[in-house]
């Protein structure tokens, strides 16, 4: 990607807004967190509880670095399922409370849904 003035004196590269790191460098997600809201639930598959978070409207290689995160910092397993409203993260067991409190720290409008 060129950079701001290219080919002159005052030629600079183009960073992301974000983080100030060159765009090539840069590992903020594509879309904004603060612009989204997802809704945390829990549900029983197969008699045992899952957490699910849906309504991200991220793309598969952003929701997977975002699963990577989530099964790291609560510690269980989990993975990607794909609907018809788009991805969603599927984790191992009911961390609805922790997964919440995780999205909100990095910026998301994460809300718990269902009872």
């Amino acid at each position: 990607m060129a950079g701001l003035f290219d080919g002159t004196a005052l030629e600079r590269p183009v960073t992301c807004e974000r983080c100030g790191k060159p765009v090539d460098a840069c590992a903020c997600p594509a879309v904004d967190p603060r612009t989204i809201s997802p809704r945390v639930r829990r549900e029983k598959r197969r008699g045992k509880w899952n957490t699910i978070v849906g309504e991200l409207g991220l793309s598969k290689d952003h929701a997977k670095v975002l699963l990577k995160d989530l099964r790291t910092a609560i510690g269980t397993g989990g993975g990607l399922g794909d609907t018809p409203h788009g991805v969603e993260i599927v984790l191992q067991g009911d961390h609805r409370d922790a997964v919440v409190e995780r999205l909100k720290a990095q910026g998301y409008k994460a809300m718990a849904a269902g009872g």
